[in-house]
């Protein structure tokens, strides 16, 4: 896409991220909150809602890969599997000890959670130095197209699988303007809005998450010779932005935050940058942009980061609730 298309293409990616922002803020997105809800009462609810974004989102992206090949292409550079895999659980493990993933950190700190920055920091040095130290691989090449029949069946496999979901939420009669204004929208009408309209942008705007693109301006400030366009840096407070505007028609401005506890806050950010760095991006850049778009491993990626979610958060309840010692016999004697 040239430069010139891109001012363009900010006409209308830049209404569409900030309704996002407040579509997700309304929806209180997040992974850590959806591996807590399996770990802690066996809920899948948060989780149904990712998968259903993740596949409205392909829907868009995948008749543009049969008429467009050319838009399917892996992130470059490309680590090796294995370094992909250990970024995913370096990333889901930091978003653990940090409270919230990619998602929940904008949407806390549009909830002036001022804790948020310092993760947003870390996230930051993470990512360069990473960039900064020697290279510890050699990068693969592309891989190929997948195979249109393929591509074919997938796609109309989800035109059911959409028509289902369409059909389940219209008995829901209530009027557009009072579904906006509800404090809190439901998995499932949120995961229409946000994979519609990831897929629009990534088809007319390309990458554009927001741990992506910070991922790759801190790896070019860092030596790194490609960089996203300026003109894509303007989204990321567009995103927060939407966050805001949501929070503060919730009253969420009013609400004392702890300002405590922001180290682990930081040293959660700085290995959510350190897997940022190869995956590329975060929890959103592999929902809403890599596995939509069939990139190699992105699935198994994100399976590791949620493994590393769920590890953190194990850690966390062991050392916040420790197990009683054992006593010994000759504790119990008598005088």
């Amino acid at each position: 896409m040239s430069s010139m298309q891109y001012p363009l293409s900010l006409l209308w990616a830049t209404p569409l991220v900030a309704f996002l922002g407040y579509a997700s803020h309304r929806a209180s997105l997040c992974t850590v909150r959806a591996v807590g809800d399996v770990l802690e009462s066996r809920r899948f609810e948060r989780f149904g809602g990712f998968l259903r974004a993740m596949l409205w989102a392909m829907l868009l992206t995948l008749p543009a890969l049969l008429l467009m090949p050319s838009l399917y292409a892996a992130p470059t550079p490309t680590a090796p599997l294995w370094l992909g895999l250990g970024g995913g659980f370096l990333f889901g493990l930091g978003a653990a000890l940090n409270g919230g993933c990619s998602f929940s950190t904008l949407q806390r700190l549009a909830d002036a959670d001022w804790r948020m920055l310092a993760t947003l920091a870390g996230f930051i040095i993470g990512v360069a130095a990473w960039q900064l130290a020697p290279p510890l691989f050699t990068l693969n090449s592309q891989p190929g197209h997948p195979s249109p029949a393929w591509l074919m069946a997938a796609l109309a496999l989800l035109v059911i699988w959409a028509g289902v979901e369409i059909r389940a939420l219209w008995p829901h009669r209530r009027g557009l303007r009072e579904r906006l204004g509800a404090d809190a929208y439901s998995p499932r009408a949120t995961a229409v809005l946000l994979g519609l309209g990831a897929g629009a942008l990534y088809l007319g705007f390309g990458p554009w998450t927001y741990t992506y693109t910070l991922r790759g301006s801190v790896s070019a400030l860092a030596g790194d010779p490609v960089a996203p366009p300026a003109t894509q840096l303007l989204l990321v407070p567009v995103l927060l932005l939407g966050m805001m505007i949501s929070a503060w028609r919730r009253g969420a401005w009013h609400k004392a935050r702890p300002a405590t506890g922001w180290p682990l806050n930081l040293g959660g950010g700085l290995l959510m940058g350190l897997g940022g760095a190869l995956i590329p991006g975060g929890n959103d850049t592999l929902l809403l942009r890599l596995i939509p778009t069939l990139t190699p491993h992105s699935l198994w990626i994100y399976l590791m980061l949620v493994a590393g979610v769920a590890g953190g958060l194990l850690l966390k309840r062991a050392a916040l609730n420790p197990a009683p010692a054992a006593r010994r016999p000759d504790d119990d004697r008598s005088c």
